[in-house]
């Protein structure tokens, strides 16, 4: 919950801004010129154009909970990968400190990886065959 409150924070902070940019754009003012009511616009145009830098921060921000839930782990004394790689480095343990950071990047590659796919499927822009430019 902790983790959760800190990374909703600053991602509404990237919302708000992703979304006063589309407001102001040239394709958005065209639609609503062109008999679409705002919402409509909005829904059609402006959600797409403005999820695209929010997937890419919350892509980000995911991956740096991990770094956050050594910190909460620690505050609140609950055990978890962040205890866990603490404990491994006091003791000396290399087998734990090397599982827990295998596991950790694991985690924020496939988290990065999955932001740029849903990011493929949302921005038509960035869908392009092989072999064109």
């Amino acid at each position: 919950m902790t983790i959760a409150l800190v990374m909703s924070a600053s991602l509404i902070r990237y919302v708000r801004s992703a979304t006063l940019d589309v407001l102001t754009a040239d394709y958005l003012r065209t639609a609503r010129a062109m008999g679409e009511s705002f919402a409509g616009a909005m829904w059609r145009h402006g959600l797409r154009n403005a999820s695209v830098p929010v997937i890419s921060i919350l892509g980000i921000e995911l991956a740096t909970t991990f770094l956050g839930a050594v910190v909460v782990e620690s505050v609140f004394a609950l055990p978890g990968l962040g205890t866990m790689l603490v404990k491994g480095i006091a003791e000396h343990d290399y087998p734990v400190i090397q599982g827990v950071l295998a596991v950790s990047t694991l985690a924020v590659l496939v988290i990065g990886f999955a932001a740029d796919v849903v990011q493929r499927l949302v921005d038509p822009r960035l869908r392009t065959r092989l072999g064109r430019s």
